[in-house]
């Protein structure tokens, strides 16, 4: 069974280093319309028709295994399936969004809408938080999908702004201190209205990656 990574199919994974590719557990229901395209194909560095296909399909992606996921392809005369060549990550980007539905995760959408309200960059938004400029940015852009620890982060920045229209101040200068990612204590200050349960519960996950680090 292969996988689709870039603009080809994969029938051994053998380079592809995108982060947590969606894998492909079961085929299911295909759909065969009438569009037919031309294409340039970089990898058999040919030109030729291709008729589109969409398939159900049943992936994994990280601890889900049965997701349920409508791609898009694009079927050569020999019967081979070819992901979009000019949106090479399309069908990952839908594994990502079933998954997040899944989960009842915020969408690169919602958290980038929630950075603009609270006018701040990606820098600032991602430094308040504790994770990495280059995480919140392959986030925003559904190039990643957030760690459970990073969504929580989310769900609380959200909360906050819908209670008092800001992020609080004493997450601002934890943030600006020198021990934000040493000091296992300080995991108790950024959210501190979440319920104990649940910072006691994601506090282990939190001490396996430097205390605040990235964990995706």
């Amino acid at each position: 069974m292969g996988l689709f990574c870039g603009s080809h199919y994969m029938r051994q994974s053998t380079h592809c280093t995108f982060h947590m590719l969606p894998k492909l557990v079961e085929r299911r229901e295909e759909i065969v319309m009438e569009k037919i395209k031309k294409f340039y194909n970089p990898e058999l560095e040919t030109t030729d028709t291709y008729t589109e296909v969409w398939k159900t399909e049943a992936i994994k992606v990280k601890d889900e295994s049965d997701l349920l996921v409508m791609n898009h392809y694009w079927r050569d005369k020999d019967g081979a399936l070819w992901g979009d060549f000019n949106d090479p990550m399309e069908n990952v980007r839908r594994s990502f969004d079933v998954y997040r539905e899944r989960k009842g995760y915020m969408t690169p959408d919602e958290i980038r809408d929630l950075r603009n309200q609270l006018n701040m960059s990606v820098r600032e938004f991602a430094d308040i938080l504790g994770i990495s400029t280059s995480s919140l940015t392959q986030i925003e852009n559904n190039k990643r999908i957030q760690a459970k620890y990073q969504e929580i982060l989310f769900e609380a920045a959200k909360d906050k702004y819908k209670i008092d229209g800001k992020l609080p101040e004493d997450w601002k200068k934890d943030s600006e201190e020198p021990s934000f990612n040493k000091d296992q204590s300080n995991l108790y200050n950024v959210p501190k209205y979440i319920t104990e349960h649940t910072i006691h519960e994601n506090i282990q996950a939190f001490s396996n990656f430097n205390v605040l680090g990235d964990a995706a």
